[in-house]
């Protein structure tokens, strides 16, 4: 089943990665770049915020018109830097659940890699947060929702005896402190968690990618200001607690499991995220997996050249000092929790060379699955079934495009788990030996290798830019790389192959590799690509309109706490009871804390539409009990009723209150106890 779901998943990344390869070109594709975009969307998110920031009031007015001064008398600047920082939040979003996607898919999440997928889970958690506490500042109908229903979702957890969301019931009911805390929240408090957050993501990998390619970054940042410009970011009029908007536009990148709080209870959606949260925790491990033999260390072979500690792409091996008594320093250690068995290790190996045949080929570091010396009998064994003119190996990693369908009498596939696991030397000793005409490396597209540096350290291989290096007199142009750009020209990996066999030709003929003829088209493409993106991050934030209650409804709160009365009453100790006290326990009169839990019953023309018995908070059951509950009724006159007995009465009510009400469209009406005059109050 997993397969499956990896599989389909695969498909639907196919394509785009193909347009946007023919578009971008595979090294500057965005989808090869997903976890550094999120990174540079962070960082526009932090560098509009400062400028917000500056004008900000932390107030329960200031609050909203410094937003509106931001956006209306400077939207030259302050507005565009509104909706940079709005945008640039939704579009990290975006690229870290691809990121997340695409791992997934791919498989690169398992064995030793559950580290980096363990710790980036928690950053979706801590950036929708941070988002979530920004709406809350601007302070205008969208944010007084946020902040109703977040604690409305908070109260659900055992831990808070009084209700939060019933300060945001009212503007009285609000301080400036609260802004100053939301501020500093937002602000300060949860990016430095974030902060922390990835560099621990990346904290157990080689050379971690920060930054996408500064082609990437000028086209997000210019997808961003342009959506700026055109959609810009505007409040949604000033909160008002007595009204409920028929609609607002909701931030669905953030807000996605709001509107189920209309309609499931706190606990439902909490169970939810929970489940959810879980189950990516558990992914590495769901189902457990084979894990293959680490790379091994033949210290008779080792010199410590340091190589292959260079060159891993998980900080797999390190250096030790020298346990054989030979004449080197150091030698290579294998960390095998952290080991992928990807080769690349034995790729960089100097001594992994087929050229060795007067000692057995074991080189100082191999795989166990598959040794060098497996490898140069897989090339002699395919050399010797090669036929006719323009003979091909071909070698193939495991993620790289399938090749088997250009097997044919004169061409041979051999797989290998990474290219980077074949040394360069094996290309000298084929075309030296004449195994092969031509020798063909299908690895990953550069950027997306599925061992992160593969791709990379085997083109400046060949390059001869990083040891080990393709020797000099190694003729490049019987060698072909399917991963360059000028190959995604082609339709699929039989006319590349073809492509390359006719250059072999003795130059007899000129190559017939396509010149480029789309490279016209490429700006179009990619400002096409690049508006996708734009309108991708910006219509979830706008559309669908989300609906807080039916036309033509109001909204009435029941909100309040009460101490109900004591279960027994104080009694007046005698002085012998007191001697037999403890001195610092001698008080005159004995009072139980424990109280009665109180009734509360409401009705609406006569329709009961709530009655609930709620017990005192607290583990002495000494403390207040809380009433929070929104009813939604029909705009229009109505007859209210609401009762609360205290005393532990089975009949009637210790205090009740009658009236009549006419709603209007969207009203708000709050129903709270007056504790000075023991009655209910509506307004």
């Amino acid at each position: 089943m997993l397969g499956l779901i990896q599989k389909t998943g695969r498909l639907v990344f196919k394509w785009p990665h193909k347009w946007l390869d023919e578009v971008f070109g595979n090294s500057l594709n965005p989808l090869r770049h997903l976890g550094s975009l999120t990174i540079f969307f962070l960082w526009l998110v932090l560098v509009s915020g400062i400028w917000i920031t500056i004008f900000f009031h932390t107030s329960v007015d200031g609050a909203y018109e410094s937003v509106e001064y931001l956006s209306n008398d400077q939207w030259y600047l302050g507005g565009v830097m509104r909706s940079l920082h709005r945008y640039a939040s939704d579009a990290a979003i975006v690229t870290l659940v691809l990121h997340l996607l695409k791992e997934f898919v791919f498989n690169r999440y398992r064995s030793a890699r559950w580290f980096s997928w363990m710790t980036g889970v928690p950053l979706l958690w801590l950036i929708i947060p941070l988002g979530i506490t920004g709406y809350w500042l601007v302070w205008d109908q969208l944010a007084l929702y946020v902040a109703l229903i977040s604690s409305e979702m908070l109260d659900a957890l055992p831990i808070f005896t009084d209700s939060m969301a019933r300060n945001f019931l009212s503007v009285e009911s609000l301080s400036n402190r609260f802004f100053t805390l939301m501020a500093f929240t937002h602000i300060i408090g949860l990016p430095i968690f974030l902060v922390f957050g990835i560099w621990l993501h990346v904290f157990r990998i080689t050379r971690p990618i920060i930054n996408p390619p500064r082609t990437i970054m000028a086209g997000a940042l210019l997808s961003m200001l342009l959506l700026s410009l055109v959609y810009p970011a505007l409040s949604q009029g000033k909160a008002d607690p007595a009204a409920v908007p028929e609609s607002l536009a909701l931030d669905w990148y953030y807000l996605l499991v709001y509107p189920l709080m209309k309609t499931w209870p706190a606990g439902a959606v909490w169970l939810l995220l929970i489940a959810i949260s879980l189950l990516l925790c558990l992914a590495p491990w769901l189902p457990p997996g084979r894990k293959p033999a680490v790379a091994r260390i033949d210290l008779e072979n080792c010199n410590g050249c340091e190589r292959c500690v260079e060159d891993c792409p998980f900080g797999a091996l390190e250096m030790a000092p020298r346990s054989d008594g030979q004449k080197y320093a150091a030698e290579a250690i294998v960390l095998t929790n952290l080991c992928l068995s990807c080769g690349i290790c034995v790729g960089s190996c100097p001594t992994a060379t087929p050229f060795r045949t007067r000692s057995v080929l074991s080189p100082g570091i191999d795989l166990p699955d598959q040794s060098v010396a497996m490898i140069r009998e897989l090339v002699t064994d395919a050399a010797q079934g090669l036929k006719g003119k323009q003979r091909l190996l071909i070698f193939g990693c495991d993620s790289s495009t399938k090749l088997y369908d250009v097997n044919d009498a004169a061409t041979a596939v051999i797989k290998l788990t990474c290219m980077a696991q074949l040394p360069p030397s094996f290309i000298d000793y084929i075309l030296s030996r004449e195994l092969a005409d031509g020798v063909v490396l299908a690895g990953c597209a550069n950027g997306d290798c599925q061992y992160r540096l593969g791709t990379q350290w085997t083109q400046q291989r060949i390059d001869r830019e990083r040891d080990p290096r393709l020797r000099k007199r190694v003729d490049i142009e019987k060698l072909a790389l399917l991963w360059t750009e000028p190959w995604s020209d082609f339709l699929n990996p039989g006319a590349a192959v073809t492509a390359f066999r006719n250059t072999l030709v003795a130059a007899k003929e000129p190559s017939v590799a396509p010149k480029g003829h789309k490279v016209l088209l490429r700006p179009v493409g990619v400002a096409l690509a690049w508006s996708l993106f734009a309108f991708a991050a910006g219509v979830f934030t706008l559309w669908p309109p989300f609906s807080q209650l039916e036309t033509g409804n109001a909204i009435i709160s029941l909100t309040f706490s009460h101490a109900s009365q004591r279960v027994k009453q104080c009694r007046r100790l005698s002085q012998k009871e007191l001697n037999e006290l403890p001195p610092n326990m001698r008080k005159p009169s004995d009072c139980p804390r424990e109280r009665y839990p109180i009734k509360v019953s409401f009705r609406a023309d006569n329709v009961l539409m709530y009655d609930q018995t709620l017990l005192p908070s607290g583990f002495w059951k000494d403390g207040e009990s809380t009433v929070y509950n929104r009813i939604e009724l029909a705009a229009g006159s109505h007859e209210l009723f609401i009762g609360m007995s205290d005393s532990g009465r089975t009949e009637g009510f210790d205090f009740s209150n009658r009236t009549s009400v006419t709603l209007a469209q969207g009203q708000h009406l709050v129903v709270e106890f007056d504790h000075q005059q023991k009655t209910f109050v509506f307004k």
